[in-house]
């Protein structure tokens, strides 16, 4: 699906990143215990639908979606269905990103992702820590964001299969 991808604008008879109902596509990977597949295909996303020229956009922009989409991702996080505090993590595209949060609803202060590596050439995830202690799986629950705190990341140039790749728990 994703190899036969032209990632270019307009019509594709595959991934359309253009037309906003495939944007969750390569988050689905996390999902199916294979997050380096997600890491892989974001960060291809980002480089290959996201330029400095006349077709810089691979579609269009209603209305922002596709710059969330963009702005998100680059910072390692996305929510594939709102409303659901499910939150995927993803290699971010910088050193550092701080979300200062609203204290009026959300108590913790900030939350912060540090990578460790070159964000640039390492885009694959190897092993996280949240607020200091592991964390084997590739998604957090959005409260874990608002109660502040940081997430580091170590990066790789080579895609770990073992990272993230920890089972959802059983819903009863």
């Amino acid at each position: 699906f994703f190899a036969r991808t032209r990632f270019t604008y307009g019509w594709d008879d595959y991934y359309l990143h253009g037309n906003e109902p495939v944007h969750w596509v390569p988050f689905y990977y996390n999902r199916l215990g294979a997050p380096w597949k997600t890491q892989q295909w974001t960060r291809t996303i980002l480089r290959k639908c996201y330029t400095n020229d006349v077709e810089g956009l691979t579609g269009n922009e209603d209305e922002g979606q596709l710059s969330a989409w963009y702005v998100l991702t680059a910072c390692g996080l996305h929510q594939i269905c709102p409303g659901d505090g499910r939150v995927e993590i993803l290699a971010p595209l910088f050193r550092e990103v701080v979300f200062t949060l609203d204290p009026a609803y959300y108590p913790g202060g900030s939350f912060t992702i540090r990578t460790h590596g070159d964000p640039a050439r390492q885009p694959y995830i190897r092993k996280a820590r949240l607020n200091g202690r592991p964390l084997r799986r590739c998604w957090l629950d959005f409260h874990e964001i608002t109660d502040g705190g940081r997430l580091d990341l170590w990066l790789g140039s080579d895609p770990d299969p073992d990272w993230g790749s920890e089972p959802p728990a059983a819903t009863p």
